[in-house]
């Protein structure tokens, strides 16, 4: 998926958010393709990201998975950078 045009004029946080929005949308759509060519009786499966269709076979699943961590990394990263992993327990211990 494209951001849309006008990134340009967005300010950094809506710039990351809409990036993570995307990684998010093509995410779920490499998990379709997975779920489909490994639960159903499909042997191929047309991925449409929004910029291309590309169909891929039961052969074609390691790419997949592969693809899946690798989004899995980025939205982790993109989570980091909009703060959105929570708070980290820390505990204050007083000097002694």
């Amino acid at each position: 998926m494209l951001l849309d045009n006008s990134y340009s004029n967005m300010d950094t946080v809506s710039f990351w958010q809409e990036k993570l929005a995307n990684t998010r949308a093509l995410l779920d759509k490499v998990e379709q393709a997975i779920y489909s060519l490994t639960q159903n009786e499909v042997t191929e499966y047309t991925l449409d990201t929004g910029q291309n269709r590309q169909t891929v076979k039961r052969q074609d699943l390691g790419s997949l998975h592969l693809q899946r961590e690798r989004l899995l990394s980025e939205i982790d990263q993109l989570e980091r950078k909009l703060g959105l992993h929570g708070s980290a327990a820390r505990q204050i211990v007083p000097g002694y």
